[in-house]
């Protein structure tokens, strides 16, 4: 299995993630994306959907001591605003092993003023069906080799809703696609989230609902294994009730 996070100082196994075959996005185009780092490094994306609340992939916990998210940017090396995260909460039912329940909020201890470039994400009603066109994003690794080549400037990639049956084959993930997890990608390749995508959110396209998390994969970009998301429809009532 491959988690899509990157690990403070070093990259973590082979399942990290960043987009491959993607597209540099525009200042605003994603107002709700937000990166996290520790101690200044760079290890996970996340969404903000309340003025001081990021929803994320319960795989990208840290330690509370210098752990921050930046909203309202493009680019990782520079500009927005940067707010230290004081409290999370991740899912008590997260299995490390399988994936499931891979969920975590965290908390700022103030809130991000909305403006143009950083803005809230609604949170999908419904789990989206199969076809449904998806917009994943994230700093991650841009290409599916060995060499770790992150993103400084946002990337963004259109792919679709994988029925769970399909994502299930023998020739593709063998059943690991388990209950609050939904696939989104591209079955023939080239079209993927990758490390360091961990956490970030899928969009339902031309929207600013968020539906899913970037969680899990096999390798980045390959044929017959496209990404593995948490659903947010199936958590909602978790998120709002926290």
């Amino acid at each position: 299995m491959k988690l899509f996070v990157i690990a403070v100082l070093c990259l973590c196994g082979t399942n990290a993630d960043k987009i491959i075959g993607g597209t540099s996005a525009s200042n605003g185009q994603f107002p709700s994306i937000v990166f996290q780092e520790k101690s200044g490094l760079f290890f996970c994306g996340g969404t903000l959907i309340g003025p001081n609340k990021i929803l994320s992939a319960a795989h990208c916990d840290q330690s509370l001591y210098a752990w921050s998210v930046t909203a309202g940017t493009t680019t990782r090396d520079g500009g927005g605003v940067t707010k230290s995260v004081t409290s999370k909460l991740v899912h008590n039912a997260y299995n490390s092993n399988t994936a499931e329940n891979d969920i975590m909020l965290l908390y700022t201890g103030t809130s991000f003023t909305i403006s143009s470039t950083i803005n809230t994400a609604s949170l999908a009603i419904s789990s989206p069906s199969a076809g449904t066109g998806i917009t994943v994003a994230g700093w991650g690794d841009t290409n599916s080799g060995f060499i770790q080549n992150l993103a400084n400037n946002l990337q963004y990639v259109n792919v679709a809703v994988i029925s769970t049956s399909d994502c299930n084959a023998s020739e593709s993930y063998n059943g690991d696609v388990l209950t609050g997890m939904i696939c989104m990608g591209n079955m023939a390749g080239g079209e993927d989230s990758c490390q360091g995508d961990s956490g970030g959110p899928a969009y339902i396209q031309g929207t600013t609902t968020v539906a899913g998390i970037t969680s899990w994969g096999y390798g980045c970009a390959q044929a017959n294994k496209p990404g593995v998301y948490t659903d947010v429809a199936y958590f909602r009532s978790w998120i709002t009730s926290n």
